[in-house]
């Protein structure tokens, strides 16, 4: 972990800049202590004050007297949550007593009546209802958009009624044209995916071809099945790569194999638990007897976890030196702060939203805020930034 050191351009003037009273919540360590203000080991414990310490593999970054001109702070809030669900309702979703998509739909209502108005869902169904299946730009706009359910819960509700299983499964159809929404999305907070499905993605939006004949033929199955799969798990990356990050929540039954959706939510950020791709468990299993049930357990339990990442920062980015910002994180309770590092490669640390009006956490920095709904993240002005190295 290392602390940038560029000078800030003349034209910025950061916010608290190198003024004598230092804010009460940064402990400044003297220089005489550290090693240029980069990092050491036998840095002063904690006081009561709150030192801001990141420990690294090679000892301990903190932010030393001639590197720390900060003298202003601010909490950050917590942006809101947009979910939209995708969801297939191909012609096999009929199978099953009751059939899985009555199940689905019971399970939906149940989540979209429960939830506070103020929570933002909207819903995509695959193959579409109008305009060209095998298209992603019939995606591109939800059939019910992103929107608080003070407006939107009546539409979801209508939709579901509405619509009956039909067709094949277009997924990456599907989650291109969420893509391209999510990329457009006008409204703040964290971008999120719910996909159910019960099958393996067709060939639509994909370089497979088609496999004719019913059942179509092994070799050609196997083949389709490879190339699609592939691409959906494309698809989806790109999406979680993304600025901001789209991340995509995954509940399937076996049919679309248990490896390839649990690929698709780790790839989608969001596995279950840190070691679940070698037991192929990253996604939510529907079983097709009991796909009701699982769906609403899976549901309910990813209403929890679709917290945001993305923390607003009330600042005006032109007053600021981008080079001079650090993250502070606070576990509830009695916890330290500690800094986690600016990482531009999204793999563990924060980075800037465009428009720099928020900061997302990504990797582990993000799983530590969203497993702790009591954390407290602040921004602090003036001191070079800290980075991993």
């Amino acid at each position: 972990m290392k602390l940038l050191r560029r000078a800030a351009p003349a034209v910025l003037a950061a916010v608290g800049a190198c003024a004598p009273g230092l804010d009460p919540s940064i402990t400044v360590v003297p220089s005489s202590h550290v090693d240029s203000g980069v990092r050491r080991t036998d840095v002063p414990a904690a006081t009561d004050r709150g030192t801001v310490i990141a420990p690294t593999d090679h000892g301990t970054s903190i932010i030393a007297e001639d590197a720390a001109c900060a003298n202003t702070t601010a909490t950050a809030a917590r942006l809101p949550v947009n979910l939209l669900i995708v969801l297939d309702h191909s012609g096999s979703m009929r199978d099953g007593n009751p059939s899985k998509w009555s199940a689905a739909v019971g399970a939906l209502r149940t989540l979209v009546t429960g939830l506070a108005d103020d929570v933002r869902v909207g819903i995509t169904v695959f193959p579409a209802t109008s305009g060209d299946a095998a298209s992603a730009a019939s995606y591109a706009r939800p059939q019910v958009p992103v929107a608080p359910l003070s407006t939107s819960r009546a539409q979801v509700l209508s939709l579901l009624s509405s619509t009956m299983p039909n067709g094949n499964t277009p997924m990456n159809c599907a989650l291109s044209g969420t893509n391209t929404y999510y990329q457009g999305f006008p409204l703040d907070g964290s971008r999120n995916v719910i996909l159910i499905t019960d099958g393996q993605p067709t060939e639509e939006c994909t370089t497979a071809s088609r496999c004719g004949g019913f059942p179509p033929n092994p070799s050609c199955a196997a083949t389709q099945a490879a190339i699609t799969t592939a691409a959906v798990l494309v698809t989806v990356a790109q999406g979680a790569r993304g600025t901001p990050p789209i991340r995509t929540f995954v509940a399937g039954t076996p049919d679309a194999t248990d490896q390839f959706l649990s690929d698709l939510a780790y790839t989608g950020n969001t596995a279950r638990t840190a070691d679940c791709r070698s037991t192929a468990t990253c996604h939510y299993r529907l079983s097709t007897g009991t796909f009701g049930a699982d769906l609403a357990a899976a549901l309910d339990d990813i209403r929890g976890r679709a917290l945001s990442c993305e923390f607003a920062v009330d600042v005006d980015p032109a007053r600021v030196d981008p080079l001079h910002v650090n993250v502070d994180v606070t576990p509830s309770g009695a916890g330290s702060p500690t800094v986690v590092p600016r990482d531009v490669n999204h793999v563990n640390g924060w980075d800037y939203s465009t428009g720099m009006h928020s900061v997302v956490l990504y990797g582990p920095a993000c799983s530590q805020v969203m497993s702790d709904p009591g954390v407290q993240v602040q921004i602090l002005f003036g001191c070079p930034t800290v980075t991993p190295g």
